[in-house]
């Protein structure tokens, strides 16, 4: 029950910092990685697929089948945005509509990053939704550059999508000491002047609260009973979280 609580805290607590979505980085077969982060405020989708470097790689939307399927391939040396009515190999769309951001080999493995619209307007493509959910994928890979007949390197899933938190909407702070029982110092990173700090016990309710800056830094916690707490740092543009024990 305390960790379901913590779980909806936190998601509360990044709402209004993040609003994109996504799978988390996944693996579909030995070898075969992707992350999906579908952005609710640029409306664009970010695919990140990693496979062998001396094969062919792919992964469709929507569907647990080849029938009627968006699909993304690679060879290695460019991407197709297909489309799979059967087993066959997916037909190239008349409209390309995603877009190569980079393309980088690391020994055997290839990392394939491509963006494109969260909906492409185009009917063959799956819509990719800015929620929390579920997305179904099916995905194959090759053993060599020619795009042939995948043999068992091959499936489907059913990934969660569940609220991303940008990189650059994550506040990074020290605080120490933890476990502690009188004083609380919570240390900013380098050029943040000042922040409101607030402290959350696992229900959810808010215990103590305090704006801090380098000048002063520490916060009271004599008076709070022994337990588990959330500690939440946040700014303007950035919130940061993390667990503290007083005892």
């Amino acid at each position: 029950m305390k960790k379901t609580l913590l779980s909806l805290f936190l998601i509360s607590s990044f709402t209004l910092f993040a609003q994109s979505f996504s799978t988390g980085t996944q693996t579909l077969l030995s070898g075969l990685t992707a992350n999906i982060n579908i952005d609710a405020d640029t409306d664009i989708t970010t695919l990140t697929l990693t496979g062998p470097s001396n094969a062919w790689f792919a992964i469709g939307f929507g569907n647990l089948d080849m029938g009627g399927t968006d699909v993304f391939r690679t060879n290695g040396s460019t991407i197709v945005d297909a489309y799979s009515s059967g087993n066959a190999l997916p037909a190239q769309d008349a409209s390309q509509d995603w877009t190569l951001v980079s393309n980088t080999v690391s020994g055997s493995n290839r990392t394939i990053v491509a963006t494109r619209a969260n909906n492409t307007g185009d009917s063959d493509d799956h819509i990719f939704s800015a929620s929390a959910g579920s997305l179904s994928v099916i995905y194959a890979k090759g053993s060599s550059t020619s795009y042939a007949y995948h043999g068992g390197n091959r499936g489907f899933t059913t990934l969660s999508v569940t609220l991303g938190i940008p990189e650059n909407k994550l506040l990074s702070f020290e605080m120490y000491p933890n476990p502690a029982s009188d004083v609380l110092t919570v240390q900013l990173p380098t050029g943040t002047e000042k922040a409101e700090v607030s402290v959350f016990d696992y229900t959810g309710r808010l215990v103590s609260s305090k704006t801090i800056s380098s000048n002063d830094s520490t916060l009271d916690v004599q008076n709070i009973s022994k337990g588990i707490y959330i500690i939440r740092v946040a700014t303007n543009s950035k919130i940061g979280v993390q667990r503290f024990i007083k005892k």
